[in-house]
């Protein structure tokens, strides 16, 4: 077994590198400019959810396309030994209905004013702050607020992503990420004096200086200049919800996910019972056979997403969903053969997918442990970017059943759970997990990429708890995706080829494609060092003090 693994690291050599490993403070993040500013958080003496927040207010300057203040997310958290979940996901404006998008134009949900929901990332902020932080509010806006007054470089992800949806912005957009209306190159200067000012309203009048003053006046104004109908009571009326951990137990481990209405602890809780299947212990890791039972476990735990919802406004079929009686007679037609064909709950109709959402994780020597994921939902959301202060608002309406039996632009089908109406948050597939042994954390990963989120992370934490690998190479291993509809199993581009001929010669339909980028951390207690390390498959940087 070790020669095979062995085998298989060298194989692949290329995409790893060692973790980074402290003992005081770690920040998996997808940019060196959040780890630069977790560091200077850190010296100031602030706590990780000080650093987190730094972070976040950080990536919303230099990652305006998934990490914007329009936009909204979770957090799970784990302090002083007891775990919560803090939601503060998008809310749909007082004027949606179930029938708005039969009511427009192709696409109305993804890009102009009817895609933008409510956002909830500042309101998310200061939540944490007031039950965690350390340090006072307003120090935490520092780096971001140089950032954007001073500029930065941007790097070439940036410039490929902006280049690329660059037909899609409002005007605001083509003046605020532009240069004379030119495309920015890596390496360029972007200042953002406007998104400066918003921080500093911010900073200083706290919720008020976005929910009831002029930041939420420019994003009704410009969101209604185009035809949309946001209202200020739209925006006074958002709250978040601290939710209660959804636990799962494996092999002596804990792990703690997000409950509805995101997807994600209900569909890798069935994964995990799912993988007490004996045909896993018959496997290697790795193998043709390894890949092909993880999509097969993947395809039947995503069935039921379709009947999830905002808890709120629908009874989630938790308990069914999870049941012996439903997952038993399912995990008993798997084989080592060939693939096996289950009945879809609703019709399948398959789109093109989108992938961006952000993740980062931060961890100190005590385990105390953020893990924050921020979505737009697709790049740069809507395309609306407000025309006073430059906030690039979400697409979040896409997450609801817009359109019954149709697609989202992630190719998931929504089901009745999940219909649009006034006030209610879209289901959602953010997967901030933690896991614990014995009491003590030990590792905490979450991810950015739609559907694909819970099946990177899942095979993440998978593969270090029972294959035994260090934190980056679980996360730089080839994966492998299903979500049920469409019928295909989505594979690493990079994945060998004589597996995906197994796995095709098994009966899959396979689509070598992109996948969730991960970032995480693990923690020994014995010794107390920290590993992080950011997913190879974009841009990141992990580090700490």
């Amino acid at each position: 077994m070790r020669l095979f693994l062995l085998l298989v690291f060298l194989a692949y050599s290329y995409a790893f590198a060692l973790p980074e490993e402290t003992r005081t403070l770690m920040v998996a993040a997808p940019s060196r400019h959040g780890i630069e500013t977790a560091r200077q958080v850190a010296t100031r003496g602030g706590n990780i959810m000080d650093v987190a927040i730094a972070v976040e207010l950080t990536l919303a300057v230099t990652s305006p396309y998934f990490a914007s203040l329009g936009g909204g997310g979770f957090a799970m958290i784990r302090m002083n030994g007891t775990s919560h979940a803090l939601d503060f996901r998008e809310v749909a404006p007082l004027s949606a209905h179930p029938d708005l998008f039969k009511e427009k134009p192709a696409g109305a949900s993804v890009n102009g004013p009817f895609a933008v929901a409510i956002p909830g990332v500042p309101a998310g902020l200061w939540a944490l702050h007031q039950k965690y932080g350390k340090l006072k509010w307003k120090d935490l806006f520092i780096e971001a607020i140089q950032l954007a007054e001073n500029g930065f470089p941007v790097s070439g992800e940036w410039a490929d992503i902006t280049k690329q949806q660059f037909k899609n912005f409002n005007r605001a957009g083509k003046r605020y990420f532009a240069t004379n209306m030119s495309y920015l190159k890596p390496g360029d200067l972007l200042k953002q004096p406007q998104l400066a000012t918003a921080l500093k309203e911010l900073r200083d009048q706290g919720l008020q200086g976005f929910y009831s003053g002029t930041i939420s006046e420019d994003i009704i104004e410009t969101v209604n200049q185009i035809g949309g109908s946001l209202t200020p009571e739209d925006f006074r009326n958002y709250h978040v919800r601290w939710l209660k951990p959804m636990e799962a137990e494996f092999k002596g481990h804990t792990l703690y996910m997000m409950p509805p209405p995101s997807s994600s602890g209900i569909i890798t809780t069935a994964l995990i019972r799912l993988l007490e299947n004996p045909l896993f212990k018959k496997v290697t890791a790795f193998s043709t056979q390894d890949y092909h039972l993880l999509s097969e476990i993947m395809k039947i735990a995503y069935r039921g997403r379709s009947r999830l919802g905002d808890p709120d406004f629908y009874k989630n079929p938790s308990f069914h969903l999870l049941s012996d009686s439903y997952l038993k007679p399912l995990s008993q037609k798997l084989s080592l053969n060939k693939s096996i064909s289950i009945k879809p709950l609703i019709i399948k109709n398959p789109t093109k997918e989108s992938s961006e959402t952000t993740n980062f994780t931060v961890m100190d020597k005590k385990g105390n442990t953020v893990v924050m994921t921020i979505t737009l939902n697709g790049r740069y959301g809507s395309g609306v970017t407000s025309n006073k202060y430059g906030i690039a608002l979400n697409n979040e309406m896409d997450d609801f059943t817009t359109v019954p039996n149709a697609p989202n632009m992630f190719g998931l089908m929504q089901g009745p759970g999940n219909l649009v109406a006034a006030g209610k948050r879209p289901l959602s597939s953010m997967s901030p997990t933690i896991i614990t042994k014995n009491g003590e954390t030990v590792l905490a990963a979450g991810g950015a990429g739609g559907p694909r989120i819970i099946s990177g992370v899942f095979q993440t934490w998978y593969r270090v708890l029972n294959n035994q690998l260090d934190i980056d190479r679980s996360i730089q291993m080839p994966r492998v995706h299903h979500q049920f509809e469409p019928d295909s199993v989505y594979v690493d581009t990079f994945m060998s080829a004589d597996t995906q001929l197994g796995l095709k010669k098994l009966g899959h339909t396979v689509e070598p494609s992109w996948e969730a980028k991960i970032n995480g951390i693990t923690r020994d207690p014995a010794t107390g060092i920290l590993s992080g390390a950011f997913d190879s498959r974009g841009e990141g940087a992990a580090g700490g003090i």
